[in-house]
């Protein structure tokens, strides 16, 4: 019955702490949109929100579901592989403000506190990824790494190739194709890439299962 109780209760405490992620989603993505408008898609930072909020509702309807019915097994896999893909591609967000973005534009507070920056920059990843470490079960596999890593890769080749067609520029000044060398594109493309892999396995040491 303890076990039960204690159980019970850690659900609680995520599906509130999954709440209130939502609310400064909601409340840093209106933002952002509000200042530049249709624009704001173009930017991984928000890109990654967006997929951090369908993961935190996912998260929510399924505690939800655990809490009124008896299941004593958690949420289901399937809930956590994409809370963690999630949770890895809002870290990159946030390490990349934090050891790139911040330098090129020379003012780290700014950065991470700054209108919706607040909320997509700092609090969103910082929170999620403190959920995930303190609540995530041994659900995973070390191929989960490079899955959870395919979002910024996809970004990645995609921003470049509508970069190289002129579609859109940057909107990161390390896309800026026509304005770097060729060998300078493909150093931040690797270095990012590889860092999303390595990020994402990271996140993972001490949530994959053991094979038998």
């Amino acid at each position: 019955m303890q076990k039960n109780s204690v159980a019970r209760n850690r659900m609680m405490g995520f599906l509130g702490i999954n709440i209130l992620v939502l609310i400064f989603e909601f409340i840093g993505l209106c933002k952002v949109y509000g200042e530049i408008g249709n624009k704001s898609l173009i930017f991984y930072t928000q890109l990654s929100n967006i997929f951090l909020l369908i993961a935190v509702c996912i998260n929510i309807v399924e505690s939800i579901k655990c809490l009124m019915s008896d299941k004593k097994s958690g949420l289901p896999a399937y809930a956590w592989r994409v809370f963690h893909a999630a949770v890895s591609a809002t870290t990159v967000t946030f390490l990349v403000v934090l050891l790139v973005l911040s330098w090129m534009y020379g003012n780290l507070w700014y950065v991470l506190t700054a209108g919706s920056m607040l909320f997509t920059h700092t609090l969103c990843p910082l929170i999620s990824l403190g959920t995930f470490i303190g609540f995530a079960p041994k659900v995973f596999k070390g191929i989960d790494a490079i899955k959870a890593a395919s979002f910024t890769f996809i970004y990645g080749i995609l921003a470049i190739i509508l970069n190289i067609m002129r579609v859109i520029t940057g909107p990161y000044p390390f896309l800026w194709v026509y304005e770097q060398p060729v060998w300078m594109t493909i150093f931040w493309v690797v270095t990012i890439i590889g860092g999303a892999c390595a990020i994402s396995r990271v996140i993972l040491i001490g949530k994959t299962k053991r094979e038998s």
